[in-house]
């Protein structure tokens, strides 16, 4: 006995109908915002910081934040006629992760850039502004510092050897040191490596560790007012924090 199935079992189910949703343009922009927020620690670990660089990064983060929250915002309000959420939500992610690594990448730098034993010095508001006293004399800030081990920042003075320095001098700015200005005796300190020791021309920020000296009879430099100022370097090296 054959059995008939009833027809509305026989019939294709209907096809679902297709909405179309569109995706606010800030989302993706929130998302790539986001990515390139991300590069901002890695920036930071490689070359250093600095106010510049800290500031540009934090308007990435911000902009990634902000695009995404004001994008999930807008989702929200017109109740599901716009799609994207989660494009935003990515941005929004990113944005924060990107600001946490700036921070810490900023803290760890901070606490490993001046060697354990030495004291930072700056080079502009502790040596290039005391400037000399009367007659010429040491200022007694910078005669104060005459054999204390310090870590000072500043730019090398471009000679014509360029590998293999022995000796070098480091001015206060990089406008003294690539344009071929004469600094002030008071803006310039000259570097003696140690014997065997040698370091090549860096044309960012450089940061020396040595012991200070108040003379510096033994001279080597080819400007025409040679520095009076020296350290006996014990490390030198790209420095990576400039404030």
């Amino acid at each position: 006995m054959s059995q008939t199935l009833p027809p509305s079992t026989l019939a294709a189910p209907p096809p679902e109908k297709f909405v179309y949703r569109p995706i606010p343009p800030t989302a993706p922009l929130a998302s790539g915002a986001g990515a390139l927020a991300c590069l901002g620690p890695i920036w930071h670990f490689a070359e250093g910081i600095s106010p510049l660089s800290i500031t540009a990064w934090t308007i990435v983060c911000l902009a990634a934040g902000v695009m995404g929250l004001l994008t999930l915002a807008k989702i929200r309000k017109t109740q599901g006629a716009f799609s994207g959420g989660k494009t935003a939500l990515v941005g929004v992610v990113l944005g924060g992760v990107a600001a946490m690594g700036n921070v810490g990448i900023t803290v760890l730098l901070f606490n490993t850039e001046v060697p354990d034993g030495f004291d930072a010095v700056n080079f502009t508001t502790d040596i290039s502004k005391k400037g000399f006293g009367e007659k010429l004399a040491l200022h007694p800030d910078i005669a104060a510092l005459n054999g204390k081990k310090i870590y000072l920042r500043g730019f090398m003075y471009r000679g014509k050897q360029r590998e293999g320095l022995t000796s070098f001098v480091i001015v206060k700015d990089n406008l003294q040191c690539c344009f071929g200005r004469q600094p002030n005796q008071s803006d310039m300190v000259e570097v003696f490596l140690s014997a065997g020791q040698t370091f090549d021309l860096e044309l960012g920020l450089t940061g020396v560790a040595g012991t200070f000296r108040t003379s510096n009879i033994r001279s080597k430099s080819d400007l025409q007012h040679r520095p009076i100022y020296r350290i006996d370097a014990e490390l030198c090296k790209r420095a990576k924090v400039d404030f």
